[in-house]
């Protein structure tokens, strides 16, 4: 076999290197533009599904609590929960959302749920979270419906709260949450903090998946970016 000349090797050479770093810059662009969040149960994955977005765009950021001139250290946070989920033939308002929360990095509180307000949500702090096939996290916090173990409102049998199925995957659908807390500023130490960035940690629960009885899940992002726990202490 011929020897390849050292100008053409060294050619070949930054050809590959100029074609790897185009992949990794796609790569990294590809992230950075992720928009939205789809959500697939971890036991009924073809059938407990969410969608969880920022309110307007993948670069939505939190907006800081101010004193004055001075930063409290809370930021906003607003962020929809679809429930993409086929409805039943026999329950049609079923499977329903009754939970959703979040993992950040650290230990976290002082979170407080602004809307809704109508009582169908509560905050929930320092969640521990069992999730199938991969143990348990702690989540910062969680909205939680008001459900028995069937999934329903004890005093509302036939007015459950929750996320109703059959929503679409679109930014803007199902419920629209706002949450004030110590948001950190940044999640990598290096880039501020986007909503969709906090969304990588959702976990989100459902109720009624099938039969009669108590039939439960619990979903997350489906991604493979997405490992569990998200961070490890």
């Amino acid at each position: 076999m011929r020897n390849v000349p050292t100008s053409a090797t060294s050619q070949s050479a930054h050809v590959r290197r100029t074609g790897l770093a185009l992949v990794a810059a796609l790569v990294v662009a590809s992230l950075a533009s992720l928009s939205a969040h789809v959500v697939r149960g971890l036991v009924f994955p073809g059938i407990a599904t969410a969608f969880v977005s920022s309110p307007s765009a993948a670069a939505d950021a939190p907006v800081p609590v101010a004193w004055g001139t001075q930063d409290t250290g809370l930021r906003v946070v607003c962020f929809y929960v679809a429930n993409t989920s086929l409805p039943r033939a026999d329950r049609p308002g079923w499977p329903r959302i009754t939970g959703v929360g979040f993992e950040l990095p650290g230990t976290l509180s002082g979170f407080s749920l602004l809307t809704p307000l109508d009582g169908d949500w509560e905050l929930v702090e320092d969640v521990h979270a069992s999730l199938p096939g991969h143990g348990e996290v702690t989540l910062d916090f969680a909205l939680v419906a008001p459900a028995n173990p069937t999934g329903r409102t004890p005093g509302r049998p036939h007015d459950p709260a929750g996320i109703p199925p059959g929503q679409q995957a679109a930014r803007g659908a199902g419920t629209r949450f706002c949450v004030s807390g110590p948001f950190p500023a940044s999640l990598n130490g290096t880039q501020p903090t986007t909503i969709e960035q906090i969304i990588n940690g959702v976990v989100v629960g459902f109720h009624g998946i099938e039969g009669d009885h108590p039939s439960t899940d619990v979903g997350v992002w489906d991604n493979v970016l997405r490992v569990i726990p998200l961070y490890p202490n």
